[in-house]
């Protein structure tokens, strides 16, 4: 009767938290399709954050021993709408709702975009998210990831950016078309839509098979991530559309990705020693992106895209994880632990800092009006307290110690230093990687430097940056929570590893080994050079304000140092220009005349991807399209002998086949 009664609690427990999820939610959509008052709005981003509220129970639940699945009384000709969380969902989905939730509370308290559809919207996504993350049946999982790209689509509204929009719909539904047929293909294999009894499916498809589908799964999942060649859409994107709708996308989308390749490749597809073959390729791919984002991000004049392509390296190098991973589990499995947890940890660290990073941003256009980051400077100085939480952003996504970013990019590179390989090529691939890796993160670092910099150091070069608007009420609580997470997640990251761990283990199925934790020993690395860098800081300022203070003008070559006499944020990243130039494609520039007879020079890149790849290929299928529009005549006959035709050429390949 005992375990009667648990088993009965549990149940109600789990139906009580998929209730509180779902039916705010729910209901915040249909009040945002009715109304259009602001008051409602705000009810309606109310919702939203209770359902995000719920979210964040995941993994306490999980961790007491609810069984979170739950199985909607509704079902279709195709199959079931079935949810289960397991260890490693609860996880994402827990901290994917803190994330989600810190970004609905700044839209509420700094821009006019909340209004009844967007905050609809938002609760439109955030079902999708969470839908994603639990899905346990072949439909959930598609229609989520459908449902996401929807509700990003019409959330990215925002002026004039429908050839932004537009390009990433397009992108995102072949991605979309991709996992249809992929996971199509599992579903028939294994004989059930229902993921939980999907398990090592390899040893029955065989090794072509297994990793065709594993390039599929990380093909239709990196357009949204950005793998080359699916990336154009972001920069463009991310600069028009709403900044937390870009935050949302870059972070708490990613975190779905993610997960869902990590389950489907070492869980639902298996990993077999022939699919080193793949993981190569995968590598290959990832490389590529994080250096292409490295580069872009030099020369972007937006701070948007300068985001853009950062978050295109950092996702870049956690599928790198998920893919050494593979080659790892056969060889060294210690260390395909370690990776792993690297690149799931490295996914929840990036979706706090970018998310702290893009509405920085957004705060810093809303309270000087610019974009150009040639036109910022001194920023520092009218708001200090946005300058702090920035910085330490900045430091996370630059991978400085004690911050979280270091944590796990440090985790990176130890599995790639340390594994003990037999294989011959990857005795090779090591090295190139960690080549990429550092050259990658030279860059970021010269890019984020420079980003930070010409915001907040040096003296102003605009009047918006001159005299900006004060912050508006309620923006500092979740970027201050935000930069918190960063230095918590650094000085704390045993926890979270030890948690991922475990994850890692139940998936993967390997068991834990003795040299598990020494293999983890780095762990205590960031704390250590985190407490020197902060003894050291402080000494210098104790040093510096002993000292007496003296305000004295700057000696300039007999001039008064001028905001045009700084460095230019091109110049900044000239140099490296320079030794990059064949990858940047071609160059404009632009010479503006203004009054005074001031003249300023704006140099312009194109996205090679862009130029060579996607306008071509449009330019193919418009011609195209207007060849087989020929074919509509407007005349009934005509159309009744295409129809005779098609179904004679039908009935044929069926008598052939």
């Amino acid at each position: 009767m005992d375990i009667f009664n648990i088993t009965l609690q549990n149940e109600t427990l789990a139906v009580a938290f998929f209730a509180l999820v779902f039916i705010p939610a729910i209901a915040g959509i249909v009040l945002g399709t009715v109304f259009r008052s602001a008051r409602i709005a705000n009810m309606i981003a109310g919702l939203c954050i209770v359902s995000c509220v719920a979210g964040v129970f995941a993994y306490p639940l999980w961790r007491s021993g609810v069984l979170l699945s739950y199985a909607l009384p509704v079902s279709s000709a195709v199959g079931e709408y079935t949810l289960a969380i397991d260890q490693i969902s609860a996880v994402m989905i827990s901290f994917s709702s803190v994330i989600f939730m810190l970004i609905v509370v700044h839209v509420v308290k700094s821009t006019s975009d909340s209004g009844c559809r967007y905050s609809g919207l938002l609760n439109a996504l955030f079902l999708a998210v969470f839908s994603c993350m639990a899905a346990d049946s072949v439909l959930v999982l598609l229609l989520s990831w459908e449902m996401i790209t929807l509700a990003t689509f019409l959330l990215s509204k925002k002026g004039n950016n429908d050839r932004a929009r537009w390009m990433f719909f397009v992108i995102a539904h072949i991605g979309g078309l991709i996992l249809i047929c992929t996971y199509g293909y599992m579903a028939y294999a294994a004989g059930t839509q229902t993921l939980s009894q999907w398990n090592g499916l390899s040893a029955s498809l065989g090794p072509g098979a297994s990793m065709a589908l594993v390039l599929m799964i990380v093909m239709g999942f990196g357009t949204k991530l950005g793998l080359i060649p699916f990336h154009a859409w972001m920069p463009n994107l991310y600069a028009t559309a709403p900044i937390h709708t870009a935050a949302l996308l870059s972070t708490v989308c990613s975190n779905v990705a993610i997960l869902v390749i990590f389950k489907s490749i070492f869980l639902y597809i298996g990993v077999q020693e022939s699919m080193s073959v793949v993981a190569f390729i995968i590598i290959g791919v990832a490389a590529a992106t994080a250096l292409w984002g490295a580069l872009e991000s030099l020369v972007q004049k937006e701070p948007k895209k300068i985001l853009a392509y950062s978050s295109l390296e950092n996702m870049a190098l956690v599928v790198m994880c998920m893919a050494l991973g593979m080659i790892y589990l056969t060889e060294s499995p210690v260390f395909a632990k370690l990776v792993l947890i690297a690149g799931l940890l490295h996914t929840l660290n990036h979706s706090v800092f970018k998310s702290l990073m893009l509405m920085t941003i957004d705060t810093v256009e809303d309270c000087t009006g610019e974009r150009n980051i040639g036109r910022m400077g001194g920023l520092a100085k009218a708001l200090p307290i946005l300058a702090a939480v920035s910085l330490i952003g900045v430091l996370s996504m630059a991978a400085i110690p004690p911050t979280n970013g270091f944590v796990s990019e440090w985790l990176m590179i130890q599995s790639l230093m340390g594994a003990d390989l037999e294989s011959k090529g990857m005795s090779l691939l090591i090295p190139l990687v960690l080549a990429a890796v550092g050259i990658c993160g030279m860059m970021m670092a010269a890019s984020y430097a420079r980003l930070y910099g010409f915001i907040f150091l040096g003296r102003p070069r605009s009047e918006g940056m001159r005299d900006p608007r004060p912050m508006k009420k309620g923006t500092v609580l979740p970027l201050a929570i935000l930069a918190l997470l960063c230095l918590g997640m650094g000085f704390f990251a045993t926890g979270i590893m030890d948690v991922l761990a475990t994850g890692v283990i139940s998936v993967t199925g390997v068991s834990p080994s003795p040299g598990y934790r020494s293999v983890m020993s780095g762990e205590m690395l960031p704390l250590v050079l985190g407490a020197f860098i902060v003894v050291t800081a402080v000494v210098i300022l104790l040093v510096i304000r002993r000292g007496k203070e003296r305000e004295v003008p700057t000696w300039g070559c007999g001039e008064s140092l001028g905001k045009d006499m700084q460095y230019s944020s091109i110049g900044f990243s000239q140099p490296l220009v320079r030794v990059f130039h064949p990858f940047y494609g071609d160059t404009t520039v632009v010479r503006d005349t203004r009054e005074g007879g001031k003249k300023t020079v704006h140099t312009e890149f194109t996205e090679p991807f862009v130029r060579y790849l996607y306008k071509p290929l449009g330019n193919a299928i418009s011609a195209l399209a207007e060849k087989v529009g020929k074919t509509q005549t407007g005349n009934i006959q005509t159309y009744f002998a295409y129809i005779l035709v098609t179904l004679l050429a039908v009935l044929l390949a069926v008598r052939i086949l």
